[in-house]
This record gives C-alpha cells, structure tokens and sequence, in this order.
C-alpha cells in the first residue's frame, strides 16, 4: 500500500517518528554514558593492565578528545550528504571498538580503542538530534528533543552508579561489553527503518581548511586543559599547546569569514542568531559548572565517607532518576511556553545545588549528599530539553547537523573545562601527588588530616563551579523569547 508523505518527505503515520526517536535516544544514552562510566573503573583497569598514571589518564582523555574534535566536521558532512549512513556508521565503530576495548591487553591496545569509540560517538552525537528535529514538526520538538536529552543526561550521570556495580560484580571489561547488544540492535534496526533526509546537497563544497585549523586548535587546547594539573600549567608542553590552540582557532575564524555560507560553521550563526549563540553558551558554561560533580562525589563517597562502589552508585541516582523525570516534562512545556524560563530557572537551582555542595564535610550524611543531587538534578532537568529545542529550532533544516554537532561540541568542551577546574582549584588545597592516587585508586583518605584537605578541596571547587553557573543564568536570560 502506497503511504502518503508529509511535506518533508516522511510517511505520516506517526509510529515513524517514535521509532526514529527511539533509535536516536538510544545513541544519546550510549554516547555520554562511556565519557562517564570509566571513571569509577580507573583503578582497576591500572592495576589490571599494569599502567601509570600518565598513561591511565589518556583512557577518559582521548574519549573525550575524539569526540570533541570531530564534532563539528561530521556534522557539516551530514547536513550536505545525508544523516543516515553516518549515524549507522557512528554506532558500527562504536561497537566494535567497545569489544576491542573489553578485549584489551595493554595500555595502548586500550587508549586506540578508544579513540576509536571517540570517532563514532562523534559521528552519532552530531546526527542524532538533527534527525530527531527533521522528523518532529515544531509544536512537537521540544517534547521529542526532552526525552533525547533525558537520555543524554541519564547516560552521564547513570555512568558512575552502573560502574561501580559492574565492576565490583563482573570486572572492568563488563563495562566495555554492554554497549555489544545495543549497538547491534540499533543498528539492524537503523538499517530496517531510518529513512534518509531528503535535504541533502552534494553541489557545496566542504570546508577543509575550517576542519583542519578547527581540528588542530581544538586538540591543543583539550590537550592544555586536560594535562595543566599534571604536566604543570606553566610547563613547556602545556604552554606550547596553548600557542598551537590560540594560532589554528584564530585561523579557523579567519578562515570562516571568508567560506561564507560553506563554511563548517557560519560564524553569523554567533553573530546574528542571538538565541544560538546564548543557548550554546549557556551550554557549554552548563556542563563547565556541575560535569565534576559526579566524578568529585563519586571519589568523596569512597575515600572519605568509605562507602563501597555500589552503595557509592546508589547515593549518586537521585540526580539521573529525577532528570529521567523531567527532561521530557520541561521538553513539553517549553513547546507552549518557550526555553527562556524554563532553561533560566534550571540554572537557578544547578547554582543553589552546588552552594549546597560546597557545605559537605567530613561527617555528612548519605542522606546529605543525596538532597544535593536531587536539586541539581531538578535544575538539569529544567534545562536541558528547553535549551536544545532553542538551539534546533533557531537555524534552517539545512544546517541542523552543524547545529547539534556545535552543541554537542559546546557539552564535551564543558566537560573537559569542568574537570579542568576541578583539578585546578582542588590542587590548591590537595598535593598533586595525592590527587593522583585519587585518581587512580592508589590513595587512601584514613587519616582525619587527609581527609579534611580534599574536603576542603571540593569545597572550593564547588564555590568556583557555583559562580560559573550564575554567570549561566545571565547568559540564558539574555537569548530573547525566541520563536
């Protein structure tokens, strides 16, 4: 039977678009969870392969960094060829470099595995929302993008419980093999039922120089702010990673002002689309101010408190469960009232919850904590779902991979920021040396002293994280009312 198509080529029977939304939540899960799952399994993936610190440091960085860098270039490729073939293809690399990651021998069989992953998180993080958009009209969006970033948030914060039962029950390399049997679900069912966007152009060109410069700045400066507190900031290396970033990201804005319209990313999108370029600050500022908190909490609740992996895990879900709860609430409601309010109020209690976090000691209650997290997750959840619908609903259909691909970047540049600042302002109270045996699992907080100083240390860094985050409240208020 012949199917009726809407105007924008898709058949209107609604199951579609729920299948589409389902396929594409189930990339936006997957993505986040692996930048966070890791943490917890740090220590035992150094002991279990025998590598240092310096070496165990680039499991979660290069992840991160491959992610970070690819973003923007796969989503110009999308948006002029089609969003299919890359987000299949996203989940195949995704998949398969999961099982060689669980398959690893050594530290460096591990860290290309995960660069490996890195690159097909990419390629699904900078389709999916962009599909999502295509396929949803208007007064549906936000609703549609609400249960996109639920799974997005979810996966983020769900990673260090799910971790830490993983690997307190079946290892470290479980956490690498449950990606197996969704990847290849999603992509059997990908290939059965995602129909290609009808907006593809094959007559632009790309634009090379833009991906290259922006590709060479952006490592520089992932690579400064993920190795200063080790490798010292003021250090040769550090220091010549901040040149390489300042040189090839002012080569990059050179260079797009003269693509135009080709360029891979349309700096007027900053300039003249106030809401895009509000949202998308406002996002990055998002995760630069709360990523930390689950990977400073999660070490809090095991070396200070001396809570076990799972009972640490467990204290951590109220921020994910109450986020699963309103992503697609606030996504409902920003479609009638708009994402200015919403997003605006989410950040008023992510600025409250980390104040709050900042008065834990070391005597606080499981209980403590908790509340915390629960308010930080209200605050989350306002803003996630508001802030995507006005970053995909302020660019035309033909840019609307750029457009998920730049948020998208904006969120693992937060993260990178996030744990950045964490490391810096911890280090002002903490030794680096024991920030390192932190990190890796080596350090023990037994003694009272010792546990005193990295209480301190997350104190101030919640402080700092708090003010960035009522800095976020201005940026969000100033994006207008939007459409």
């Amino acid at each position: 039977m012949h199917r009726r198509s809407d105007p924008r080529g898709y058949p209107e029977e609604s199951s579609y678009k729920w299948v589409v939304l389902f396929i594409t939540t189930l990339g936006s899960f997957m993505t986040p969870l692996d930048s966070s799952i890791v943490g917890i399994a740090l220590p035992s993936i150094a002991s279990s392969l025998r590598i240092d610190y310096a070496a165990v440091l680039w499991v979660p960085t290069v992840y991160l960094l491959c992610l970070t860098v690819f973003l923007l270039s796969f989503g110009r490729i999308a948006d002029m060829r089609g969003r299919k073939l890359p987000f299949i293809l996203g989940f195949v690399m995704f998949t398969a470099a999961s099982v060689a990651c669980s398959a690893s021998q050594n530290g460096i069989q591990l860290i290309m595995s995960r660069a490996t992953q890195g690159v097909g998180g990419a390629l699904i993080s900078a389709t999916s929302p962009a599909i999502v958009t295509d396929v949803f009209r208007s007064e549906e969006r936000g609703k549609a993008l609400g249960i996109n970033a639920m799974a997005v948030y979810t996966g983020l914060s769900v990673g260090p419980s799910l971790g830490g039962f993983l690997v307190q029950s079946l290892g470290w390399r479980s956490i690498f093999y449950i990606n197996l049997p969704i990847g290849t679900f999603v992509v059997g069912l990908s290939l059965l039922k995602l129909q290609e966007s009808s907006i593809s152009s094959s007559r632009e060109r790309f634009d090379w120089l833009g991906a290259g410069t922006f590709s060479i700045g952006l490592t520089g400066l992932l690579l400064a702010l993920t190795l200063g507190a080790g490798y010292g900031w003021a250090s040769s290396t550090i220091l010549s990673f901040w040149i390489t970033s300042v040189v090839f990201l002012l080569l990059f804005g050179f260079a797009e002002t003269r693509m135009g319209e080709e360029a891979i990313l349309n700096m007027s999108l900053f300039f003249k689309n106030r809401l895009f370029a509000a949202a998308n600050i406002t996002a990055l500022l998002n995760y630069t101010a709360h990523f930390a908190v689950v990977f400073l909490i999660s070490f809090y609740l095991q070396r200070v408190l001396n809570y076990s992996p799972v009972q640490a895990g467990l204290i951590l879900l109220p921020m994910p469960l109450t986020m699963a709860v309103l992503s697609p609430v606030s996504g409902w409601l920003s479609d009638r009232v708009g994402s200015r309010i919403l997003s605006s109020a989410g950040m008023g209690f992510v600025c409250f919850a980390l104040f709050l976090l900042s008065t834990l000691s070391t005597s606080s209650s499981a209980l403590d904590v908790s509340v915390r997290l629960l308010i930080l997750g209200v605050g989350n959840g306002l803003f996630a779902p508001p802030n995507t619908s006005a970053v995909m609903g302020s660019v035309e259909k033909g840019r609307l991979s750029v457009a998920s691909s730049t948020l998208a970047t904006m969120r693992f540049l937060g993260q990178s920021v996030s744990l950045a600042l964490a490391g810096a302002v911890a280090a002002t109270t903490v030794s680096s040396k024991l920030l390192s045996d932190l990190f890796i699992g080596i350090g023990a907080l037994n003694e009272t002293i010792m546990s005193e100083a990295f209480v301190e240390g997350i104190h101030r860094t919640f402080i700092a994280s708090g003010i960035v985050a009522a800095i976020r409240i201005f940026t969000s208020l100033v994006r207008g009312k939007g459409k």
